[in-house]
């Protein structure tokens, strides 16, 4: 029995290590995409401001992370990413 239970675990880590990649996947590659899709369409005003939001929030990402230390900032341009792909997102 404690077999069955091992597998179960050895499952779970598989799981978590999938979703962990596909959303890491997402994170990258869905503001590229979404700048690629607002150049397509003409919107280049957004392009331009989601590529550049995205590249501070790298830029100040890894450089709180070089500090260990997460800042205010941080956590609002992050927020204003997310709003802009929100906003930007076919649907």
């Amino acid at each position: 029995m404690k077999w069955l239970w091992r597998l179960f675990d050895g499952l779970d880590a598989i799981e978590l290590v999938v979703c962990g990649l596909l959303a890491a996947a997402m994170l990258v590659g869905g503001p590229i995409w979404l700048v690629a899709d607002f150049v397509t369409q003409q919107r280049y005003f957004a392009a331009v401001v989601l590529g550049l939001l995205w590249c501070v929030c790298i830029a100040v990402g890894v450089r709180d992370l070089r500090r260990k230390r997460f800042r205010w900032v941080t956590g609002g341009l992050i927020a204003g990413w997310f709003v802009m792909t929100l906003w930007g997102s076919p649907g």
